[in-house]
């Protein structure tokens, strides 16, 4: 059904993107710029469901279990900024199909435990000003979707990630928890 194309290359192609262009870019960066064009409401219409619908075709498959958690949690991460550019989390959710929308449960459930175990540290968190003013786009898509706006004009992103993991907080599931968990 798919021939010979790779997860990446589909999820790709799925945004827009001709994998000669991007072929060279790891699993993540893919994920990462499929979900930065997908949430961008300048992107045409009918991305967001094209991706939705081929992210929904991969969670079927472990393989692309990590593909798709990335694809996941950078559409979150891109939905928490609450900007007039990017798409919200209820847009988001109704193209996702049932698989990724266990996969966004998961994904939102950790990033609530990264958040309150950073504001349990008594460390103050940082501002959200910083990421949301970059102007240059490349370096926007990377801040924007490794960091989670909080509402309250705060964020965490990756590095607060890694050190709830460190401290023993649990990792996003692996696929054969979410899917079991999904039926």
């Amino acid at each position: 059904m798919w021939g010979r194309r790779t997860a990446p290359q589909r999820l790709a192609e799925s945004a827009g993107f001709a994998w000669k262009h991007v072929e060279d870019q790891s699993e993540l960066n893919v994920a990462t710029m499929a979900a930065y064009v997908a949430a961008n409401r300048a992107a045409p219409d009918d991305v967001l469901p094209m991706v939705g619908r081929v992210a929904e075709k991969l969670a079927a498959e472990e393989a692309n279990h990590d593909l798709v958690v990335a694809l996941v949690e950078d559409l979150q991460n891109l939905a928490s900024h609450g900007l007039e550019q990017l798409r919200t989390a209820e847009e988001i959710k109704a193209v996702l199909g049932p698989r990724c929308l266990v996969v966004w449960e998961a994904v939102d459930r950790f990033w609530t435990a990264v958040a309150e175990w950073r504001r349990g540290t008594g460390e103050p968190l940082r501002s959200t000003e910083d990421v949301l003013s970059v102007e240059n786009e490349g370096l926007r898509a990377n801040l924007w979707t490794s960091n989670r706006s909080l509402g309250d004009g705060t964020r965490v992103g990756l590095s607060e990630a890694l050190l709830f993991e460190k401290a023993g907080g649990a990792a996003i599931p692996g696929y054969r928890e979410l899917m079991a968990a999904g039926q």
